[in-house]
């Protein structure tokens, strides 16, 4: 395989291929769905650094260049004449980021005063290669190989060496796969049916249908509906797709075969390291899939293609979103329960925060017939840890806390004990001594039997059950007659327990509600009060970056 020699992907190389030998084939890599068209695989997609940069010297006058120089020297070496045109237009390149402040650049630069340059050496011998018209790939399918880059590059595999993957894993069943064929059908009947799902999103980077890949519960349901509707270069916006002199058996062939010839490449491209992807190719299934299709574009094949909207809500989208909620979950589960800093878990909570709003988005876009029914349901509480799952709790610690507080309220103030809340503390005497210390001044914060008193006072105002007095007097005495690090040292931990407890106890919150026969509007709507209720903890931590205001500040803060 090519991608051996040259420590790239194959779908890569063979965009680039294709291109340098066929300049033509730069027509299907343009999205004519735009009031402006525009290329829809960027030079971001390729994983392959000088790749990305060859594809884009090639589009911003590279190919251009290589006519001019096939022209002017008539009987040269294609090959060496085309590596030539493109190097030369990629030191170009590299000479305007070099000048913008690009270091990488810079490099690239500087290795052409070099006379024997492995960089340049081995990029021009690596394009003229490329060039030939020895290399195992067809032009004409081009816009597959692109297709495979730009989707590697948006939903990256978790399995090594396959380039993507669309689909969450979730049950799915001989009937399910009916009713998802049933939409695709309706759609493969009459593409102008795929504007029952069309919205405006709140995000311009995302997709302008409500219904997405990821809805379908097979996975070759949801790289179908991708090729035909959703991803680049979709097989809706083939010139066949919506030609009026063809019948609509013609038009469902052109799109059924621009699909499986992707399915195709896909198992093409995955085949190095999926075993499954192997056995799909050896067994010829897609051509199996392609038969199913042509029965699901027939016009009895559902009871009423036009109401393909409504059964994509009811049988793809509103079944998906417990699975996607799920998965949501275990991601805080893994990241927020991971020895990782506190700012990454703020970031990773906030970040599927921002997946709910947009899942949510869609399911309101979508014809819905149990909209405002989630406003009824209850909000799901947290399962108490079961045993054998960590407590995320260290109450010996809390106790030095607290002694080296009531040995010197001032450290409230400062350093990282400036973030401690009630809440880092999971035995209510250790809570309540912590907000008996927060509410009396210095001097009686210190005074034992002023502190112990407003912390009974405290419990009984929030209506708490009534307080530990042997543990609080154990406190007490400790404070008086040993002697315990700084608050500091334990405030840091104390916080940390709290960030991953919160996280955990989202999490599972999250995952119970999800097995729940809950409308899926109120799903959403729980799982971001608990994600939320998480971040805010997590942002905490921040608080013991911010510096305390100087004296000289806060005068300049109070003459401002």
């Amino acid at each position: 395989m090519n991608n051996d020699q040259y420590g790239a992907p194959q779908h890569e190389l063979n965009v680039v291929s294709s291109l340098l030998r066929d300049r033509s084939t730069v027509r299907q890599l343009v999205d004519w769905n735009r009031s402006e068209p525009d290329y829809w695989l960027k030079p971001d997609h390729f994983q392959t650094a000088w790749l990305g940069d060859a594809y884009e010297a090639l589009l911003s006058g590279g190919l251009d260049e290589i006519e001019q120089r096939l022209q002017a020297y008539p009987g040269a070496d294609r090959a060496q004449a085309t590596a030539d045109a493109v190097t030369a237009r990629m030191m170009t390149l590299y000479q305007q980021r070099a000048a913008a402040g690009d270091a990488n650049a810079q490099w690239a630069v500087n290795q052409a005063y070099y006379t024997q340059s492995d960089f340049w050496a081995g990029l021009h011998g690596a394009i003229r290669e490329m060039a030939r018209s020895t290399w195992p790939a067809t032009p004409e399918h081009a816009r597959h190989d692109a297709y495979v880059t730009a989707r590697a590059a948006q939903h990256p595999s978790t399995t090594k060496n396959v380039p993507f993957e669309l689909s969450r894993p979730r049950g799915v069943d001989h009937d399910a796969l009916l009713k998802e064929l049933a939409v695709i059908g309706a759609v493969l009947n009459d593409p102008a049916r795929s504007r029952q799902f069309r919205y405006t999103p709140s995000s311009p980077d995302a997709s302008p249908y409500w219904l997405q890949p990821q809805d379908f519960a097979d996975p070759s349901t949801a790289e179908i509906w991708d090729a035909l509707v959703t991803g680049p270069d979709p097989a809706i916006a083939l010139p066949a797709a919506t030609d009026p002199v063809l019948t609509p058996e013609q038009r469902a062939a052109a799109v059924i075969q621009h699909i499986t010839l992707r399915l195709d490449y896909n198992d093409y491209h995955r085949s190095i390291g999926d075993e499954a992807a192997r056995a799909r190719r050896a067994a010829n299934a897609n051509q199996v899939i392609a038969a199913y299709l042509v029965r699901a574009s027939a016009p009895d094949y559902s009871p009423n293609p036009d109401n393909a909207a409504q059964y994509a809500v009811s049988f793809v989208l509103e079944p998906s979103i417990p699975a996607a909620v799920e998965y949501l979950a275990g991601r805080v589960r893994d990241y927020g329960l991971a020895d990782v800093s506190l700012d990454q878990v703020a970031i990773e909570l906030s970040t599927n925060e921002y997946a709910l709003d947009q899942l949510a988005e869609r399911l309101d876009a979508s014809p819905r017939t149990l909209a405002g029914y989630g406003q009824q349901q209850a909000p799901t509480v947290a399962p108490e840890p079961t045993e054998g799952q960590p407590s995320y709790t260290s109450r010996p610690v809390e106790r030095r806390v607290l002694i080296s507080l009531m040995q010197d309220p001032s450290q409230l103030h400062s350093g990282p004990t400036r973030a401690l809340a009630a809440q880092d503390f999971t035995q209510p005497e250790h809570a309540y001594i912590f907000k008996a210390i927060q509410s009396l001044p210095p001097h009686a914060a210190q005074d034992p039997w002023l502190l112990t008193n407003q912390a009974h006072q405290l419990a009984r105002y929030d209506g708490a059950p009534a307080l530990d007095a042997q543990e609080l007097s154990n406190i007490a005495f400790a404070a008086r007659t040993l002697q315990v690090a700084p608050a500091d040292q334990g405030a840091s931990h104390l916080v940390t327990m709290t960030v991953r407890r919160t996280a955990r106890d989202a999490s599972t919150a999250v995952e119970a509600a999800a097995r729940e026969t809950l409308d899926p509007r109120a799903l959403i709507d729980q799982s971001r009060a608990q994600f939320q209720q998480a971040t805010r903890e997590a942002l905490r931590y921040h608080e013991r970056s911010v510096p305390e205001p100087t004296p000289s500040n806060a005068q300049q803060a109070n003459v401002a």
